[in-house]
């Protein structure tokens, strides 16, 4: 009977084990055919920082540029920021940096890619909003004389969108 117990929740184990797994791949898949068939969007770059942190070597609009030349090669037109200001419906992509107060002399920053999407909600009378459908992103921390490497990984995460969208269309 002991062993019998033993094989029973040794398998119950395996199967909830592979079940997470497949529920997290669903989850890559879901995001990745999320991108199928878009033919344009907006890129946005939000940066947020320290009172403290007099100035950083980056800013806004040369972040969106790292991001735009990095999307260059993707069948798609790049919405200009005139427009994106104009309506809340275009797709965009948005990259959030968030730096933090220096801690021993090295800046703790994250950095966040998300992609929004026009979405209805059946439960709420089909309610058209905007909704995250792709995101990617990391942690990191840098000394303030590379202050740089923010920028150039923040954008980075565009390559990753990049292939995802490429998978799919």
């Amino acid at each position: 009977m002991g062993i019998r117990y033993q094989f029973l929740l040794l398998t119950l184990f395996i199967l909830l084990l592979f079940s997470a797994q497949t529920v997290a791949q669903n989850e890559v898949l879901r995001e990745q055919n999320s991108l199928y068939g878009i033919q344009e969007f907006g890129v946005s770059v939000n940066i947020e920082r320290p009172l403290t942190l007099n100035s950083i070597p980056f800013d806004v609009d040369s972040v969106r540029q790292l991001i735009v030349n990095k999307l260059q090669a993707l069948p798609v037109r790049i919405i200009g920021e005139g427009a994106l200001k104009r309506s809340d419906q275009f797709p965009l992509l948005h990259l959030h940096i968030n730096i933090m107060n220096d801690v021993g002399g090295i800046h703790p920053f994250s950095a966040e890619l998300k992609f929004y999407q026009p979405v209805k909600l059946p439960l709420n009378n089909d309610i058209q909003t905007m909704g995250s459908t792709w995101s990617d992103s990391f942690i990191g921390v840098v000394a303030p004389d590379l202050m740089n490497f923010i920028a150039a990984k923040s954008a980075g995460l565009a390559e990753n969108f990049r292939s995802d969208y490429e998978s799919v269309n």
